[in-house]
């Protein structure tokens, strides 16, 4: 009977040790994901922080009128010419008006 005894106290004990490692082999791996995705998190912060200084710059917008002038050759025009049709009516409808000059 001890023999059994000790046998079944043999087993009890081998199956909750490997029942121990399992979690604890789990336990690791959880851990080193968590690292892993912490560094990302950190990476994609630090991307959404530059992006979003980039999109600040993009919308300025005397960086905008800068562009438009300098590596798009853009001009502000001279005169605005509005001509309205016969039967048709539009905002300064036969009127010829200038736009502003920038300063």
């Amino acid at each position: 009977m001890n023999f059994r005894r000790a046998l079944f106290i043999l087993t009890v004990f081998l199956i909750l040790s490997a029942i121990h490692l399992f979690f604890y082999a789990q336990n690791i791996s959880l851990k080193y994901q968590i690292t892993d995705l912490k560094l990302k998190l950190n990476e994609l912060l630090s991307q959404n922080r530059s992006l979003g200084s980039l999109v600040s710059r993009e919308e300025n917008l005397s960086y905008i009128e800068k562009t438009a002038k300098g590596k798009l050759g853009m001009i502000y025009p001279e005169k605005i010419i509005y001509i309205a049709g016969s039967n048709q009516s539009y905002a300064g409808s036969g009127s010829r008006e200038t736009a502003p000059k920038p300063k």
